[in-house]
C-alpha cells in the first residue's frame, strides 16, 4: 500500500460542549472568539478611546498589484495589514499606530491563484528499486501480523528539507511498539521515529527503512493519562512520547509546576524537544534535557530499559540521545514551583543595540531572560535602506516576587485571534515571497508594522511562565528554513557584536545586489549552559572551560527562499570562525567542513556519548542510527 503523508498542520481544534466534544475548524473557532469578545465589549464597540482608522481596502490579484499597493502605502506613510478575506476589523482595535491610517490588503485572490498552481517540489525522494521496499514491507508485516499496520509513504518534514520514501507505522501500545522494533531488528531494518517532523537536519529514517510515528502512543500508567505527577514532593512529572509542548503547557499551568525553559512552539512533541537537545531562554536556565531524571527506552531487542539519575554519566547521554538508544517510551523530568514573570515588549534602534557593546551587555546582565528579534527591512523607505535604521524587538522577562494580577483569559483569547490571523497571512504570503523575492522588503516592512503596533506592542503583562515561554501560536501554519548556532558568551560582548554583525552586514551586502535570502528574522536568546553531551549548550559548561552562559542565534526564511543555502554558507563560515557550533536539529549538514568543526568543539562529548551508547547494550548493531548520525558520530 502506497500512501502520501498528509500535512502535519492540524485543521481543527476540539471545542468541548456540555454534551460532547466536537471538531471545530480553526477558522470557526477564531470567528467565535471574535463574536464573543465583541459581545463582552458591548456589540463590538471598543472600550478604548482611540480606534484606528481603516482608510482603504485593497484586493490585489497578482504579485505586481500587491507590490504597487504596498509601495503606495509606504509612500503615504500608512500602515498595512495583510489578511485572507474581508474580516471584521475588531482584532486591530488596540493598534498603537497613533495618527497613522491603516490599509487592509485582502490577499484572497492571490491565495486562490496560488491554489490553481500546485507548488513545485524542490526535494525528491529516491523512488528507485520499488520491488525492494515492497518486499521489506511484506516480510515485516508477515512477521508482526496484522497490527500495527505498515505502509509505504513519502515522508516530508515540516520545514521541507527532507523527502524520503519509507516504510511507516503508527503503533499505539507499548506491546505493539516492542513487537515492531524487535521484528525490524530481525529483518535487518534501521529504525527512526518522527513526532511532528519539526527537525530540519536529516535525523529521520533513511530511504526504504522504517519510520515510526509516536503521536498516538498510549501510556502504561494506571490512570491512563499521558502526563502525570509521579512525585509531588520532588516536583517530578512523567511525560509520554507523543505529548506536545502545548499539552505540557496546559498541565504546567493547571498544576502550578513549571519547566524553567522550553521552546516557543506549542505543537512539537516534548520528548522530541528533549531528545534533540533543544533550548529555551533564561540567564540561569539550562536546556530542557537537563531536567530529565529518568527515561524509559525500547532497545533493539524490543525490551523496555530504564535509565535513571543513579548513573549520571549515562543520563548525560540519554537525555539528548537523538534516538540513538532506541524508541523513547516516556521520561520523567524535574520541575519547579509556579513562577510568575513580568513580560515587557520593547523596541530599540538596531544601531543602539547591535553596534553598542555597553548597551547589549547591560540588557543581558540586568534581566533574567532576553529574546531579541530583528526583522530586516522594517525601516524601509522609498529612497534607501540602511539596516542600522531598523528597529529591534526585545522581549524582556523577569521573575516577579510580589503578588500581581496576571493576564486575563480575554487577553489570551484576543491573542489567539491575532496569532491565527497573522499566521494565516504569513502562510498565504510565504510562497508569494519565495516566488517574487523583490517583494521581500515591502512585505517585511508591512509585517513588522503589525508586530510592533498590533500583535506585540510596547508594554507589560504579568504571566505564568509557560504562557511567556510559548508566546506565539500557529507558527506551524507557515513552514520556514532555520539555521542556528550556539556560542559560548565568554563575557565578551564585543565578540557578540561581531557575531550579530555577520548577519547584518550580509543582509546589507545582498540587498545592494537586490537579493533577499533572509526574509523573516534573526532571533537571539541567552541561557545558562547544558550538561547533556549532544546539546550544543555544553560548550558553555564551566566544567569544560565554558563561561557558564551560551547565546543561541538563528536566522529564518520562508521555505523555497532563493539563495538561502548560499547565504547560510556565507554566514556559517564566519560563525564557525567565531567558534559557533550548529544546533544539531536544524540546518547545518550542507555547510562545508561542518562535521570536522563540530568534532573540534564537541569531540570529547561525542566520544563520551558513544562510550555510553556501547555500555548500554541498547543497540549493538546500530539499527537506530541513520547515515547522517553515523557520519556525525564517526561510527
Amino acid at each position: 500500500m502506497v500512501k502520501q503523508k498528509p500535512q502535519n498542520e492540524s485543521t481543527s481544534l476540539k471545542m468541548k460542549t456540555k454534551d460532547s466534544a466536537k471538531r471545530v475548524p480553526l477558522k470557526t473557532r477564531v470567528d467565535q472568539h471574535i463574536i464573543r469578545l465583541q459581545l463582552e465589549m458591548g456589540c463590538g464597540a471598543s472600550s478604548q478611546a482611540f480606534h484606528p482608522v481603516v482608510v482603504k481596502h485593497d484586493r490585489p490579484s497578482d504579485s505586481e498589484q500587491l507590490k504597487s499597493c504596498l509601495k503606495n502605502a509606504l509612500g503615504d506613510k500608512k500602515m498595512v495589514i495583510l489578511e485572507l478575506g474581508d474580516r471584521d476589523n475588531d482584532w486591530i482595535k488596540d493598534a498603537r499606530c497613533k495618527d497613522q491610517q491603516i490599509v487592509m490588503v485582502d490577499c484572497k485572490a492571490l491565495y486562490e491563484e496560488q491554489m490553481k498552481n500546485p507548488k513545485a517540489k524542490h526535494i525528491h525522494p529516491d523512488l528507485s528499486d520499488q520491488g525492494d521496499i515492497e518486499d521489506r514491507l511484506y516480510k515485516l508485516q508477515k512477521r508482526i501480523g496484522n497490527s500495527p499496520s505498515l505502509q509505504i509513504e513519502t515522508f516530508e518534514n515540516w520545514g521541507e528539507t527532507q523527502a524520503i520514501q519509507v516504510i511507516s507505522s503508527s503503533p499505539t501500545t507499548k506491546e505493539e511498539m516492542q513487537m515492531l522494533v524487535l521484528a525490524a531488528s530481525e529483518e535487518g531494518l534501521r529504525v527512526r521515529c518522527a513526532g511532528t517532523g519539526h527537525s530540519w537536519a536529516p535525523l529521520f529514517a533513511d530511504s526504504k527503512q522504517l519510520l515510526i510515528y509516536v503521536k498516538d502512543m498510549k501510556s502504561d500508567y494506571k490512570d491512563g493519562s499521558r502526563i502525570r505527577i509521579s512525585n509531588r514532593k520532588k516536583h517530578e512529572v512523567d511525560i509520554m512520547t507523543g505529548v506536545t509542548t502545548g499539552d505540557f503547557k496546559k498541565f504546567q499551568i493547571k498544576n502550578k509546576l513549571h519547566i524553567p525553559a522550553n521552546v516557543i512552539l506549542d505543537v512539537v512533541q516534548m520528548v522530541s524537544v528533549v531528545a534533540t537537545g533543544c533550548h529555551g531562554v533564561g540567564r540561569d536556565a539550562n536546556a530542557p534535557s537537563d531536567n530529565v531524571v529518568k527515561m524509559r527506552i525500547i532497545g533493539s531487542d524490543g525490551k523496555l530499559r530504564t535509565y535513571t539519575s543513579d548513573d549520571k554519566e549515562m543520563l548525560r547521554a540519554i537525555s539528548a540521545n537523538f534516538g540513538c538508544f532506541g524508541v523513547i517510551f516516556d521520561m520523567t523530568i524535574k520541575l519547579i514551583p509556579e513562577v510568575i514573570v513580568k513580560v515587557e515588549n520593547r523596541y530599540m534602534d538596531l544601531d543602539d543595540l547591535f553596534f553598542n557593546a555597553e548597551n547589549i551587555q547591560k540588557l543581558f546582565e540586568e534581566n533574567w531572560s532576553i529574546e531579541i528579534f530583528w526583522f530586516p527591512y522594517n525601516s524601509l523607505s522609498l529612497f534607501d535602506y540602511n539596516p542600522k535604521n531598523d528597529d529591534v524587538w526585545i522581549r524582556v522577562i523577569n521573575k516577579e516576587t510580589k503578588k500581581v494580577k496576571t493576564a486575563t483569559q480575554t487577553y489570551y483569547d484576543w491573542k489567539e485571534v491575532k496569532d491565527y490571523l497573522t499566521g494565516e497571512a504569513m502562510a498565504i504570503m510565504s510562497p508569494v515571497i519565495a516566488g517574487n523575492p523583490s517583494l521581500t522588503p515591502l512585505y517585511a516592512w508591512s509585517t513588522f508594522g503589525a508586530i510592533k503596533n498590533i500583535i506585540y506592542p510596547s508594554g507589560t503583562q504579568y504571566q505564568e511562565l509557560p504562557h511567556a515561554v510559548h508566546f506565539r501560536q500557529y507558527i506551524e501554519k507557515a513552514p520556514v528554513y532555520d539555521m542556528e548556532f550556539a556560542f559560548d558568551l565568554k563575557g565578551d560582548f564585543h565578540r557578540l557584536l561581531k557575531i550579530i554583525q555577520v548577519v547584518v552586514n550580509k543582509v546589507d551586502h545582498y540587498e545592494e545586489k537586490d537579493e533577499y535570502p533572509l526574509n523573516i528574522a534573526l532571533e537571539m536568546r541567552m541561557m545558562g549552559y547544558s550538561d547533556t553531551l549532544l546539546c550544543p549548550g555544553i560548550i558553555g559548561n564551566p566544567a569544560f572551560g565554558g563561561s557558564g552562559h551560551v547565546v543561541y542565534i538563528e536566522i529564518l526564511s520562508v521555505v523555497d527562499t532563493k539563495g538561502w543555502e548560499k547565504f547560510c554558507i556565507d554566514v556559517g563560515r564566519e560563525w564557525m570562525a567565531l567558534d559557533g557550533v550548529p544546533h544539531l536539529a536544524k540546518q547545518w549538514d550542507f555547510l562545508p567542513g561542518v562535521e570536522e568543526h563540530i568534532y573540534k568543539h564537541m569531540g570529547q562529548h561525542i566520544d563520551a556519548f558513544k562510550e555510553q551508547l556501547t555500555k548500554s547494550g541498547a543497540d549493538p548493531n546500530g539499527m537506530f542510527l541513520n547515515k547522517n548520525l553515523r557520519k556525525l558520530l564517526r561510527l
